[in-house]
């Protein structure tokens, strides 16, 4: 860790933040205490692999509050020396910016300094009881990374609303505005079969679902299973993954074949694929995360020549939260978009906030207006998976 860029001196300990390089500069252990309970997308291994695996951001760092020599509080971030704006606001911000693509002739590059989780919900990971000073700790040090960083976007990504009322004296007096962001559709889980799940739906949701499985089932030639090792199938998952990647809302994070084999093999990381197969052929997959309770559905690939014939993506889903029931978790995330989709498979959706400004005072006005409008606040996109 480089030396603190800001210290308080409270009652007892001095305040100050540091910059880590790489969550393996924090100790394991103090990263689990901190970090949100039985939510497998904070896996400390899933960090190391992000970093390891070149799925997007130039560099990681971690914003590290230390009250003396005892670590209180975790921010993690990110930087994007050059993301294309476009695919960082989505279908509405690609049309707002068709014009500026006409008279440049190139995608508009920015430079972005992301806080919270490049892969879903952004939090500050903390202990109880933070000094009132902390959130302005940990937003001047935000600050203060922007700038030796050379970013001039920074970015709180769908955070909840309790992290962000905590962080809001702080982000108000550093010129923050909030943006909607788009919500996690989750599935609360009390059945004990999939028949149970099935049943509890109401009663247009259940005929959809029984009506998806029966077209599935139609076809003799097609099969699905879970797999808990599947790096011999990343060759054929990356296509998949590709076609969904060419219709997503958002880019912020393109997966290599190198972090999904580590999904895999890194026995840390608690991860499935659910996987569907035409003969031999993979014709879809669904990488699923687990904790003690709690699953993430966090990445799908289709083929979407056979898609809408085969309701891959209902049956593919559908088997994630058959086997999410089986291992006894009480809920499982089916993360952002498609969600006329997801409300038919039961879930309710989770409200995000982002916290957006930009170095620069004017542009930070004219975003505080613009900005709010050009996000894609839908993630409506088709049935049959656009992006889940």
């Amino acid at each position: 860790m480089v030396s603190p860029d800001s210290t308080v001196v409270g009652s007892q300990a001095p305040w100050q933040v540091e910059v880590a390089d790489s969550v393996s500069e924090i100790p394991p252990e103090v990263w689990r205490k901190l970090a949100p309970p039985d939510d497998p997308l904070y896996e400390y291994a899933l960090f190391q692999a992000m970093e390891r695996t070149g799925i997007g951001p130039d560099a990681y760092r971690y914003l590290v509050l230390r009250q003396g020599q005892r670590i209180r509080a975790v921010l993690p971030t990110c930087v994007h020396r050059a993301l294309a704006l476009e695919d960082a606001l989505g279908n509405e911000g690609r049309r707002a910016l068709r014009p500026l693509h006409r008279i440049m002739g190139r995608p508009l590059r920015i430079r972005l300094l992301l806080c919270g989780h490049l892969l879903g919900e952004g939090r500050v990971l903390r202990a109880d009881g933070l000094d009132e000073s902390a959130p302005h700790l940990l937003v001047e040090a935000v600050r203060r990374l922007s700038a030796s960083m050379g970013t001039r976007w920074t970015l709180f990504k769908d955070f909840p609303q309790a992290d962000l009322e905590w962080l809001d004296p702080a982000l108000r007096r550093a010129g923050y505005f909030r943006a909607p962001g788009l919500p996690d559709a989750r599935v609360a889980l009390h059945a004990t079969t999939f028949e149970e799940y099935v049943s509890g739906l109401s009663r247009n949701n259940r005929s959809t679902a029984r009506r998806n499985l029966a077209r599935f089932s139609e076809h003799h030639d097609v099969t699905t299973e879970v797999r808990e090792r599947f790096d011999d199938l990343v060759p054929a998952m990356m296509p998949l993954y590709a076609a969904v990647l060419d219709h997503a809302e958002s880019r912020l994070d393109v997966w290599t074949p190198e972090f999904l084999s580590l999904l895999s093999t890194d026995p840390r990381i608690s991860a499935k694929t659910v996987t569907c197969w035409q003969q031999d052929r993979l014709v879809a997959f669904l990488v699923c995360l687990f904790g003690e309770k709690s699953a993430v559905a966090i990445r799908i690939g289709i083929d979407y020549d056979c898609s809408r014939e085969l309701r891959l993506y209902q049956v593919t889903y559908y088997r994630g939260i058959d086997e999410a029931i089986r291992m006894g978790m009480a809920e499982i995330n089916l993360t952002q978009t498609a969600y006329e989709a997801k409300r038919k498979m039961g879930c309710h959706l989770v409200p995000f906030e982002h916290a957006v400004t930009h170095s620069n005072p004017v542009c930070r006005t004219i975003l505080r207006h613009v900005f709010p409008m050009a996000l894609n606040r839908s993630g409506g996109r088709g049935q049959d998976g656009s992006r889940g």
